[in-house]
């Protein structure tokens, strides 16, 4: 396919999904920048017009998905649910975005520890965006009467972290299971930890 056929603005999204496609069958080690040029239908000189090398595509995927999720998320929920009511549509919203493409999430979880420092500081900003969500949603909670205890940072991180790390157990696992089903188990631990 010829690169001038389609938008600029759309090649970016192109390689971003073409990487996303790959990850689902090589690791991201063995991934070249021709394969991510070619499940994306563009040249390498395109590659590199929007990113300096793979790892740039890799950690702008991350925060791609990262806005997906979060998206998602934040649809689920509405102020006029109570807290238990909220934390079962956020968790079932995770869990299915996750779920989607289990692979993918599988890769992006894992991969990200291949890249060092640079990787380690893209799960943390992704890891404190959701920490942050649950701080927000706790805050607006309180606000309306709910019996629930302020969450700082850490302890937010903690319960992302550990509902990752389900997931994680899972997808590494018996993957013919509903990554839905753990769904009772992240619920529980948002709520222990934030009840009064």
């Amino acid at each position: 396919m010829n690169d001038a056929s389609v938008p600029p603005a759309n090649h970016r999204d192109r390689l971003l999904a073409g990487l996303a496609e790959t990850l689902e069958r090589k690791s991201f080690r063995q991934i070249t920048l021709s394969d991510i040029a070619e499940a994306a239908r563009v040249s390498r000189r395109t590659f590199y017009e929007h990113f300096q090398n793979k790892e740039a595509c890799f950690l702008a995927l991350c925060e791609d998905v990262g806005r997906h999720v979060m998206g998602a998320i934040q649809r689920a929920g509405t102020a006029d649910k109570s807290w238990s009511e909220q934390v079962k549509w956020t968790t079932h919203a995770y869990l299915s975005v996750v779920e989607a493409r289990p692979l993918l999430m599988k890769a992006l979880y894992i991969e990200l520890a291949t890249l060092g420092e640079v990787g380690m500081n893209m799960r943390r900003q992704v890891v404190e965006q959701f920490a942050r969500y649950l701080q927000g949603q706790i805050e607006m909670q309180r606000q309306r009467g709910e019996p629930v205890m302020s969450l700082s940072l850490p302890m937010g991180v903690a319960i992302v972290a550990g509902i990752n790390e389900l997931i994680l157990y899972r997808l590494g696992g018996d993957q013919t299971r509903s990554l839905l089903e753990l769904a009772v188990d992240a619920e529980e631990l948002i709520l222990r930890v934030s009840r009064e």
